[in-house]
């Protein structure tokens, strides 16, 4: 690794550890560090998505979480942080949702995380038929999936 790698990870990494502690201030000024070194470093920009998501800071969220996907297309943290974003969003952004997670699947393959997640959307359009559709198939790919069988389970 070059040195300015090195050091983006060590801010990045200390970035997550201060956020699972709650110290989300701390982190930003972590990720902020951490950005100098790499600008274009995905897991700090998925971070950064995140702690403005949780935030309800949605748009500058989602603005780091397309950055991040763009940064590295084989993260799949990114994909479902900009997913997530997407389906807290609703409205024109559920066809927006439903779209990254076939761009996310193209790069991927399936995955049990992204099922769950269009289940989410279409069951937030209203669409039930739908959405059992993607729990089942979340819960085929992963039968300990606890959020696709509630999801399930509310359906009924």
């Amino acid at each position: 690794m070059l040195p300015s790698e090195e050091q983006c990870a060590i801010h990045r990494d200390r970035a997550f550890r201060l956020f699972e502690e709650c110290r989300v201030k701390d982190a930003l000024l972590e990720l902020k560090e951490s950005l100098k070194h790499d600008a274009r470093d995905a897991a700090s920009l998925r971070l950064l998505a995140q702690i403005f998501g949780e935030a309800g800071y949605h748009e500058p969220a989602v603005s780091y979480a397309q950055r991040s996907v763009a940064e590295d297309y084989s993260n799949l943290e990114g994909w479902l942080t900009l997913i997530t974003l997407y389906a807290r969003l609703g409205d024109l952004y559920f066809d927006l949702g439903l779209e990254q997670i076939e761009m996310a699947r193209s790069v991927l393959g399936d995955h049990p995380h992204l099922s769950y997640l269009q289940g989410n959307i279409y069951a937030q359009k209203g669409d039930p038929k739908a959405a059992e559709y993607c729990f089942k198939q979340a819960l085929e790919m992963d039968p300990n999936h606890h959020y696709a069988a509630n999801d399930l389970k509310a359906l009924s």
